[in-house]
């Protein structure tokens, strides 16, 4: 994540709910780039650093990565299920609390984490490069709500929500670097 790049809100707010080829691509640039920013950000930091909390109070780099891995889980499979079932619902079940809780990714070594998160969403994009434009309008319902979510609609979210992540990583990463290597 580099300065010249646009805020998280930047990005929200040029993203808008109607899906267009150009907010498309830009969904589908920033997905692809999520897998190696976040190798990126992890390049050059000892082990126990990266599984250290980034300041009081905060997540370390291993935390929110298994948090990236949750949200891009339960994020993707809406989207599978509105690319392959009709009328399908979708069940309410929480990224962390439930969904992460079961899981456990965190008892993985990192380099797994991100090997793995990488392999997912090369596997997203194989899915989502390969629609044509009326597949993105295809929808899920999640439980209790009461409007359907498209697969673009899903797809950005997901892309907002790790820009957001990655932006915020990247600051804390710097400021760690900076006091690690001053």
């Amino acid at each position: 994540m580099s300065g010249s790049q646009m805020s998280k809100a930047a990005l929200h707010k040029r993203l808008s709910t109607t899906a267009s080829a150009e907010l498309i691509e830009i969904v589908l640039d920033v997905l692809a780039a999520a897998p190696a920013s976040l190798r990126d950000l992890s390049k050059g930091l000892p082990d126990e650093e990266l599984t250290r909390p980034l300041g009081q109070g905060e997540r370390s780099f291993k935390r929110d990565l298994t948090h990236l891995i949750y949200c891009a889980e339960r994020g993707t499979i809406p989207i599978y299920y509105a690319l392959t079932a009709r009328e399908p619902l979708m069940a309410r079940i929480h990224a962390e609390r439930q969904w992460g809780k079961l899981l456990r990714y965190e008892a993985f070594d990192l380099p797994d984490l991100i090997a793995y998160f990488t392999f997912n969403r090369r596997a997203l994009l194989n899915v989502l490069r390969g629609l044509r434009p009326q597949q993105w309008e295809r929808a899920v319902q999640p439980e209790g709500k009461q409007r359907k979510e498209s697969v673009y609609y899903a797809a950005r979210g997901l892309c907002v929500h790790e820009y957001g992540h990655l932006e915020d990583l990247a600051g804390k990463l710097e400021k760690l670097r900076a006091g690690l290597f001053a």
